[in-house]
């Protein structure tokens, strides 16, 4: 993984929406989380399968383990 696509969640207590950025590029995650860990959780799984992380770095066996930096 590229130093510069470091992934950032961005969670909104009020509205329990969860905002990823990636570099230059912000994604609005489509649903709401009940706390951060859970939308932690679907900010991997989201990186790993939309945003293509699966196939950047083979050391990495699943999504669990792709770091996403809460903000």
């Amino acid at each position: 993984m590229d130093t510069a696509d470091k992934l950032q969640l961005h969670f909104d207590l009020l509205s329990h929406r969860a905002l990823l950025s990636c570099g230059s590029r912000d994604y609005v995650l489509p649903d709401q989380y009940p706390d951060r860990d859970a939308a932690r959780r679907a900010a991997q799984e989201f990186a790993w399968e939309t945003l293509g992380y699966k196939g950047r770095n083979r050391q990495l066996v699943d999504c669990s383990q792709l770091p996403v930096w809460l903000r």
